[in-house]
Formats: C-alpha cells, structure tokens, sequence
C-alpha cells in the first residue's frame, strides 16, 4: 500500500508542478510584455542594420548570402563592408556562427574575441552575439567584418545585424525569444520532474522505468533546443562550451529515446534494441574517434547522430502502431492510443520540418518547430506512460501482499512455517566446515488454558507478545524468526550463533520478567526454549537433525519450567483477585 500512495502522491505532485510551470510561463511572458512597456524608448533606438553590405569590389550582400558566408566566395578570408549611419546610437550588435572574425572602422581594428581552448572543443567558435561601443564620432565612417569559415561544408556566416542603445539590443533579442526559451525551460523542468516521480514510484513496486527515460530524453532535447537558442551567449561568454552542450545533447537523444522504447513496449525480443543502440554506440565512438584524431570534430559529424535519430524515430513509429493495432484487437480502442498518436504526429512533423530547415542553411532557429512538437509529445506519452508505471505498480503491490500472505503469519508478522522449511532447505545447500547454524525453539506455555478460560482475543495478544519478546531480544531480521505453530516460534541464527544466543537469552529474561512485573498486564509470559548449534563437529549430516534436537531440548525445558512455577489456574485466580 505504501507503492500505491507513493504513486498516488508522484500523480499529484506531477500535475502541480506543470500548474506552477505554466504559471511561471504566464508570468514570463507578462514580464516580457511589461519590460517591452518600460523601455519603448529603448526599443524605439534600436533598429536592423541589415542593408548596404558589400563585399570589397561593390558586390551587394543581404542578410540570408552573409549567413552562408563560405558560399559566397572561394577565398579563405572574406570582408564585409558598410557605412555606419550617422548618430547611429551606442552600439553595434551582430550573430557569428562558425566563424572567426575581427571588426576595424576605417581601417583601425576595434574587437577581436578570444575564444577558450580545449581537446573536447571543436574548431569552430561557436554561435556568439558581439555587441561593440560605438561613439558619435565614428558616424558616417567605413565598417568592415573579416570573417574567416571554420568549415568548408557547413553553416558559416554572420547575421542579426542591429544598431541602437546596448540595453534595447539586449532586450530586443530576449523579447524575441522568450516564449521559445519559456518553451524549453518548462521541458526541462518537466524531464526532471518525471525522473524525480521515477524514485518514488519505484521504491517497492514491480520496477518501470518509462518515467525515467522519457524524463532524459526531454532532457536531452531541451538541453539542445536551449542551447540552439543562442540566449545564453548574451550572459555567457564561452560560446565553444554551448556549440559542445549542444553537440552532446543532441548525440544522446537517440540513446535515450531507444531506452524509453524498450521500456515502454516491453519487448519480447532484444533483437532490434540490440542492434539499434550498436548503430548509435557505433556512431557515437565513430564521432569522438574522429575528433580527438583531428580528422573530423563532432560538429561535423553530427551527421551520425542526425541518422540515429532518424532510426529511432522510425523506430518509434513502428512499435507505437504495432502496439496500437495489437491494443485494439486485444481490448479494443483506447484514449492513450489516441494521445500517443497525436504525440507522435507532432514530433514527427516537427522534427521532419527542421531538419528540412538545418540542411537548407536557416541559421535563425533550428529547433523551433521540435519545441512545440517535443513539449506536445512529452506531455502526451508522460500522461500514458504513467498509465503504464501505475499498473506496473499495482501488480507489484499486489505480488508483494500475495508473498507476503504465502510467508508470512498474518498475526504477528513473522514468518510461518513455509518460510522456515524453505530457510531450513535453502542452509542445507549452503552449509559448510566453517560455517555454524544456531536454531532456538520455543513454546508458549499457558495458551491453551488461556484461550479456553479467558478468551481466544487474549490468547492472541499473548501470542504477538510473545513474538515481540523473542524478535527484540534476539535482534530478528527478516527471515530469521518464524511463528511454526500456534504457539511455536523458531530462530535461525548464522552469524555468530553461540554468543547471539548466549545474549539473546539475558534480554529474553529480563524482557518477560519487565513484563511479568507490570502490575496492569493481563497475562504472564512464560516460554520454554532449547538451543542447538549446527557445525561441523555436532554429529548431525542434516540441519532438520539439528532442528528437531533443539525441539527436544525445548520440550525438556518446558517439563522443566511447569515443574517449578505456579500452576495457571492457581496463577490467574489470585491475579484476578488481585485486580
């Protein structure tokens, strides 16, 4: 039961969360609109500077040529040119991708950036946002860009042209990408939000994982979309560390996505996983393999991770129809089909558009239509997966109740005589030479007179007392104390066998003495016991030999024991006397 309320509280906190998210979600874009409000001044100084580039010999250049800028010309080098209006603000702002670059005004070099070095870093540079001071008096004075490719066949070029007021550029491109970013963000969130519910739910219960993989794929994407977003450049100078974040990220989406899958459709044959995840264990070691030998960097071999997740998606595609037809044949059509489908068809569509979009040379946003479309599918398998987690963990709940039931005294807990023959059986094939095995046994004397003259819920009480007395004294862990009778316990001992007993029996006393002495209980605690350790040297091959002497140990000093103390009829007529 305590599986059910983990799931039942992950359920909650899942929907909760998403409240809080959406919330914040609105809160943002009530910021953005708000900000835009407070500095329309700003805003209104800021405007494109997109037009009159020209290359050294008068060529024009519009804005979509110079983000392909290793197309435009053959040369390892190419300059850019314009004339920067007069009054034309604070600052000067461009985009670079995979470039490296230098800016001089009338011949005189005003920025070049300096890019961290390091063996996991590509050659490239990056996407970085440049934001340069520009003083009045360099109105109406020649810029020019020298722009060096760092890639032959790639997307190389320089963009988002802006001149204005530093905070109104800033907040121009925020403005722009809020809601994408807001996008991302709540993907994120809501990936770690499903491995966090992943714990709980599977503390006791039949394990399912769905939850987990489908929180690190949504990781995985949105780590990748953020960072195609080129936001975190504006506050973040290593633009080497984000082109690697997103390199990765987008490398373990296929891995991910395959985990889920098989997960999530519970294979009868390893078969296609198998080799699915060999193709992207093979194209990912193929990448890195590339890098460090300098033939290729992982950027320009993204190509491998392009066609996983092609894979994978087709992949997807099957299993999730495969799986809908077999549903409906079996149980027939149902909502999480539906909303699978729907899922689906987004993510499909909007990966398709902006791959179509990356290899066409769009450098503006890569991943704008694979938030949508990812947000809108995590949504919809996070919903039917944990449909999913929570029948799985309900048939653990109820396996764990019928073992229980199977194993163990429904009275007092301890494990009944199933349990014991199955332990009993289970030492004997792992005994050896070096190894003692202790067995106590024990007999509750008086329950029988108990049960007849006071009553069967009295005897019961005696019982649970008495299996409380003999676990606490003993130290019991589970599968070491075991009610066989109706009024027989038994432990089993492995460790240190001699002197657990030999302490054991102290507590033992002084526990039914404590008892015995309280003036308010209803009955005393009188139990026999016999001892015996099994080992190399005791005579016996077996260990039920071992068992059924201590048994005969324990019924002598149960003669014993009703030889010395008071009778129980004598005993309960002066306590009842007394009462």
């Amino acid at each position: 039961m305590k599986s059910a309320k983990s799931v039942s509280f992950a359920y909650r906190v899942i929907f909760c969360v998403m409240f809080v998210l959406c919330g914040i979600a609105v809160v943002c874009l009530a910021i953005g609109s708000t900000t835009r409000s407070i500095y329309k001044e700003e805003f209104e100084k800021t405007y494109s500077y997109a037009d009159g580039w020209h290359t050294n010999d008068g060529a024009a250049l519009d804005e979509k040529a110079m983000q392909k800028i290793n197309s435009v010309s053959d040369a390892d080098e190419i300059s850019v040119y314009n004339t920067l209006p007069e009054n034309s603000g604070a600052a000067f702002a461009f985009r670079a991708k995979n470039v490296f670059y230098e800016v001089y005004i009338n011949g005189e070099l005003v920025y070049k950036p300096e890019f961290a070095e390091s063996p996991l870093y590509t050659k490239s540079t990056g996407t970085r946002w440049n934001l340069i001071d520009i003083t009045p008096e360099m109105g109406g004075q020649e810029i020019e860009i020298r722009v060096q490719p760092a890639y032959e066949n790639a997307r190389c070029g320089i963009d988002e042209f802006r001149i204005g007021s530093s905070a109104g550029i800033v907040l121009g491109i925020l403005g722009d990408k809020l809601v994408s970013f807001v996008t991302c963000v709540i993907l994120l969130f809501f990936g770690l939000l499903l491995i966090i519910a992943d714990i709980p739910i599977n503390m006791r219960a039949q394990k399912n994982h769905e939850l987990l993989f489908l929180g690190l794929f949504a990781i995985c994407v949105a780590s990748w979309c953020l960072t195609e977003l080129h936001i975190i450049e504006l506050f973040f100078d290593n633009s080497r560390l984000m082109q690697f974040i997103s390199c990765v990220s987008l490398m373990l989406i296929p891995f991910a996505l395959i985990l889920y899958l098989n997960e999530a459709m519970k294979l009868k044959t390893r078969m296609v996983i198998f080799a699915t995840s060999g193709l992207c264990v093979l194209g990912f070691t193929a990448s890195w393999v590339l890098h460090f030998l300098k033939i290729k960097d992982i950027h320009e071999t993204l190509i491998f991770a392009h066609i996983n997740i092609g894979i994978a998606a087709c992949l997807l595609v099957y299993f999730v129809i495969k799986n809908a037809v077999t549903r409906s044949k079996k149980q027939g059509a149902k909502v999480y089909i539906v909303i699978r489908a729907i899922g689906l068809s987004c993510i499909a569509v909007a990966a398709v558009v902006d791959m179509i979009r990356y290899y066409s040379g769009n450098t503006d946003d890569s991943a704008m239509f694979v938030r949508i479309g990812l947000l809108i599918f995590v949504l919809c398998y996070g919903s039917a997966s944990l449909e999913n987690t929570i029948k799985a963990v309900k048939k653990g709940v109820q396996a764990e109740f019928i073992s229980r039931l199977a194993y163990h005294d429904g009275l007092t807990g301890a494990g009944n005589r199933t349990a014991f023959e199955e332990r009993l059986a289970a030492l004997e094939t792992e005994k050896s030479d070096d190894k003692t095995i202790g067995i106590v046994m024990f007999d509750i004397n008086d329950l029988k007179f108990v049960n007849d003259n006071l009553g069967h819920p009295l005897g019961d009480s005696m019982i649970k007392k008495a299996a409380e007395i003999i676990g606490e004294a003993f130290g019991a862990k589970e599968g070491e104390c075991f009610r066989i009778g109706g009024d027989e316990f038994a432990v089993v001992m492995r460790e240190n066998a001699v002197e657990r007993y030999e302490s054991g029996m102290l507590k033992f006393a002084e526990l039914c003495d404590t008892h015995n002495a309280d003036p308010t209980a209803k009955f005393r605690i009188s139990i026999a016991s016999g001892f015996f350790v099994y080992d190399k040297d005791c005579g016996f091959e077996r260990i039920t030999d071992a068992y059924k002497k201590a048994d005969e140990r324990m019924y002598e000093n149960k003669r014993a024991i009703k030889a010395n103390q008071i009778p129980p009829q004598e005993y309960y007529a002066s306590h009842q006397a007394i009462s």
